[in-house]
């Protein structure tokens, strides 16, 4: 098994040419499979691709981690270069979500609806649970909370009738690869948890070596107790590689690094990891 994870879509980049964008999406190739994992939230996906030789038009699948602005911003151009795609969702994506701050509230759900993508030509596939996309390629559907130091990582709330509660983001995914030297997980923000993420991975696939973690963690303003615990069940599940993308914030990804060294590294957009 062939695994390649090129990042298109970060908050930065060291490449000229590359556009950084607040926001996530990667490109997944497993053997001769090409998927694209989120979008981020504008159009330097659309950039992105083009400076990096990357033809969209021959991405057939779309997987969506969850239903925020910064992952889906570019769900319907993408859809717009080539009819008969799929997209990979959980059902709940298309709720409406806020994040608030005092007495300010902003929208920040997806910016399109279900029908957009019907009239785009593409199929809706709903992943609420561990989905095998293609052989050894799985989406997680909900991950299990099961940690007592995780949260979603913000206030992020969604609105029922006319109230605002907080949002458990019950709809996050990751990627899952199982590569004969352990899994490799994608994440766009694991708002699960990295922990429970991982954990539920190895579960799923009875894996339990973990050979990478690619992607937001959703750690920035993470408590010393969280970081202090993430810390240990990274060493404990020996994971090999974590490349911070996003949403983990430079305190908590310089807490990483610190403690687990060279197995750590800053995620930007053009870069490329081979497996």
């Amino acid at each position: 098994m062939n695994v390649s994870v090129t990042i298109l879509v970060e908050n930065t980049t060291p490449i000229p040419g590359f556009r950084g964008e607040y926001g996530f999406a990667a490109l997944i190739t497993v053997d001769d499979k090409k998927i694209l994992f989120d979008t981020g939230s504008e159009d330097a996906l659309i950039k992105n691709a083009a400076a990096g030789g990357i033809d969209l038009a021959q991405i057939n699948d779309l997987i969506i981690s969850h239903g925020h602005f910064d992952h889906t911003g570019a769900v319907i151009p993408f859809l717009q270069t080539a009819p008969g795609k799929k997209v990979y969702a959980h059902a709940g994506i298309f709720i409406p979500r806020y994040t608030v701050w005092g007495n300010f509230r902003k929208a920040i759900g997806v910016p399109f609806d279900f029908q957009e993508i019907k009239r785009n030509g593409a199929q809706f596939v709903i992943t609420n649970d561990f989905t095998e996309v293609y052989p050894g390629v799985f989406v997680t559907g909900e991950i299990p909370r099961k940690t007592p130091y995780e949260d979603v990582g913000g206030s992020f709330y969604v609105e029922v009738g006319d109230r605002l509660v907080e949002d458990q983001l019950y709809d996050d995914m990751s990627v899952v690869i199982n590569h004969p030297e352990g899994l490799i997980i994608i994440s766009g923000c694991a708002h699960a948890g990295i922990i429970n993420t991982i954990e539920y991975a190895r579960q799923q696939t009875g894996q339990k070596k973990v050979r990478a973690f690619i992607g937001g963690t959703h750690l920035a303003g993470a408590s010393e107790e969280r970081m202090q615990e993430t810390i240990k069940a990274l060493q404990e599940y020996d994971v090999e590689q974590i490349i911070a993308c996003h949403c983990t914030g430079f305190e908590a990804t310089m807490k990483l690094r610190n403690a687990l060294e060279d197995r750590v590294m800053k995620g930007e957009t053009a870069m490329n990891f081979q497996y």
